[in-house]
């Protein structure tokens, strides 16, 4: 297995919890591996002198000045136990280490396919920076031309879990066949921000992993987010200091997507701005970088043009124990990404006053939560559900509330990794 820059089977970060290990290096330098979120994370190497090793892997998939075992191998030493998920920090003002479960261990790029794609690669690197270094857990933090610090999560994964993400959305079209049908893989920031110097060898592609999954579905309809936010990368769509996407960032992708969907959309003017500052996420408390904790930033909510005629309801994760409340759990932005919907581990059911008949259930981890707010002018019922906490039979639930559109929205990190398995799980239970 590839063990790149530490950046070992990276591949669902920032959504689900994986178990806790320790691997071994070479002389002098250790790896604590600290899987949490689907991460499987791991403090970057240093050379005798203490500097970060970085560069391009060997043909060995390691770096010729070290070597690292998988996180799967035996006898590992001082386990590294933590309680809460990098979702659960971006709740609780990003301060509680993460909670250990997942399917499977995460997996990482086959380097041969890696290889045979590097032309696909299509990183934008900023201008080098006056800082860069990898903190611990491989977190790159790096001030930007902006003044501003950032703390940039690498994301790798493999082809083959594309596959079988790109399969199992394969056979929910197939039992939904009068339903239409999506798939939008979110890129994460560090495909935008990393700096020039660490272009290569810090994190994969990922716009190589969202084509490779297009090109494998069948009578779905992918989603082109990646152009959006490409296009818009200049703007505030991607959190500096949180492993998440902005507001703004989910706008531009839900635009896209409604577009494609054939439904009415409401111009960003149209919704109500609130700032919250002083937001320092998940990156602070995985990178223990003093820079992102001294250099905070504004979480900007956007209101929905027609919350008042939204109605709202919450149930437990087999869609039972229903209670009223509000989309906005937080209308002050004061729960920052926390401020719509409140939190992953229940099912929301949002009733809307546009009478189109169309009914969406979207199947997400964290980052599809930030697109409900722009769909409220769009579907005149939303379900949304969360691949991670779900206990039904996915399609029976589809059928069940009349389903018109089904919508899969991820970030790369979970079809690209172990996360990934949940698709099929909820699809088959």
């Amino acid at each position: 297995m590839n063990r790149r820059l530490g950046a070992a089977a990276l591949s669902a970060a920032a959504v689900l919890l994986c178990s806790c290990s320790q691997a071994q290096a070479a002389p002098h330098q250790t790896f604590k591996t600290v899987n949490t979120s689907g991460i499987t994370a791991y403090k970057t190497p240093t050379d005798e002198n203490g500097n970060y090793i970085t560069g391009e892997p060997t043909e060995t998939d390691s770096f010729e000045t070290t070597s690292i075992s998988s996180a799967e191998d035996p006898a590992p030493t001082e386990p590294v136990t933590t309680e809460s998920s990098l979702d659960e920090m971006a709740t609780q003002g990003a301060t509680a280490p993460a909670e250990n479960s997942s399917p499977q261990s995460a997996q990482t790029e086959d380097p041969a396919e890696q290889t045979a794609r590097t032309d696909m690669t299509t990183t934008v690197p900023a201008d080098s920076s006056e800082y860069s270094v990898i903190g611990d857990n491989g977190i790159l933090v790096t001030k930007r031309a902006d003044g501003h610090y950032w703390g940039l999560m690498p994301c790798w994964g493999t082809y083959g879990l594309c596959e079988s993400w790109a399969e199992s959305a394969n056979s929910f079209a197939a039992a939904l066949p009068d339903v239409k049908t999506y798939q939008m893989t979110i890129p994460t920031s560090s495909e935008f921000y990393v700096p020039a110097e660490y272009s290569s060898g810090f994190t994969g592609s990922q716009l190589a992993k969202i084509e490779h999954i297009a090109q494998n579905l069948k009578n779905i309809k992918n989603i082109d987010a990646y152009s959006a936010l490409n296009e818009h990368k200049d703007e505030k769509i991607f959190s500096r200091t949180d492993h998440h996407w902005f507001p703004l960032g989910a706008y531009y992708a839900a635009q896209v997507f409604a577009e494609d969907a054939g439904v009415d959309f409401a111009d960003i003017s149209e919704y109500k701005k609130v700032t919250m500052g002083g937001y320092v996420g998940s990156m602070y408390s995985y990178s223990n970088d003093v820079h992102l904790k001294n250099d905070p930033e504004d979480f900007d909510l956007y209101l929905s043009p027609n919350r008042s005629e939204i109605t709202t309801n919450y149930y437990g994760k087999s869609f039972e124990n229903g209670y009223e409340s509000d989309l906005f759990t937080s209308p002050d932005g004061g729960a920052y990404y926390c401020s719509f919907l409140g939190s992953d581990d229940r099912i929301a059911e949002i009733t809307t006053d546009c009478k189109n008949g169309r009914t969406i259930v979207i199947f997400k981890e964290s980052y599809g939560n930030a697109l409900v707010p722009f769909l409220t002018s769009s579907f005149e019922k939303i379900y949304v559900c969360d691949i991670r906490y779900f206990n039904l039979n996915a399609v029976d639930f589809c059928k069940e509330v009349g389903a018109t559109d089904l919508l899969f929205a991820v970030c790369t990190y979970t079809p690209a990794g172990s996360n990934g398995n949940y698709l099929g799980i909820i699809i088959n239970q």
